[in-house]
């Protein structure tokens, strides 16, 4: 279990199956979350057992539930996934399911959670994203938060009728030490 400010982070049970097909049916979750292979109950349940986990140096992608801290209450998944322990990087993807708890600061928690991680758990390099065009939000947050531009897929996905680029942002481990809103944002969590 691992904690932020305002989340708990942990792995995947089978009794979250049933939230997390909730969230896969959401359209609007679906086009900015993509780290989820069905929305069938049992592949979720399938997928759940057979998720790596932080300790096995074998795992290609590690899934975690996000918890609300004030209560318990599940609001999000968050997944590390393209893990490249030869080159020392890996992608981030998170999302709040929970419409009602977004644009609350549980976002920038979680990444900065996830980045703990893939920096000092994992030891890498480098952390990358993806975001879709047509997420404008997530695009400036990312950017906001200090990841940079390292290229666009133009016309990559098609999406709601229509092709959009992908973004590719990444961040390196020094520029994540260096960053203001980081030791900032640890001091409130105590």
């Amino acid at each position: 279990m691992w904690k932020g400010r305002k989340i708990i982070m942990r792995p995947p049970e089978e009794k979250d199956a049933s939230i997390l097909q909730k969230w896969f049916l959401d359209k609007e979750f679906r086009q900015h979350y993509d780290a989820y292979s069905s929305v069938s109950l049992e592949v979720i349940i399938d997928n759940i057992r057979s998720k790596g986990t932080l300790d096995n140096p074998k795992a290609e992608s590690i899934d975690f539930i996000v918890l609300r801290k004030a209560d318990s209450e599940p609001i999000g998944v968050a997944c590390i996934r393209n893990i490249d322990r030869q080159n020392g990087n890996a992608e981030i993807v998170l999302g709040i399911g929970e419409k009602d708890k977004r644009l609350a600061g549980y976002g920038i928690d979680m990444m900065i959670v996830l980045l703990d991680l893939v920096f000092y758990k994992l030891g890498f390099e480098k952390c990358y994203l993806h975001v879709h065009d047509n997420n404008k939000l997530g695009l400036k947050s990312a950017l906001n938060f200090g990841f940079k531009g390292e290229g666009r897929l133009r016309n990559h996905s098609f999406m709601e009728g229509k092709y959009v680029d992908l973004w590719i942002l990444g961040l390196m481990k020094n520029e994540y030490e260096e960053l203001p809103i980081v030791p900032k944002w640890k001091a409130r969590k105590k």
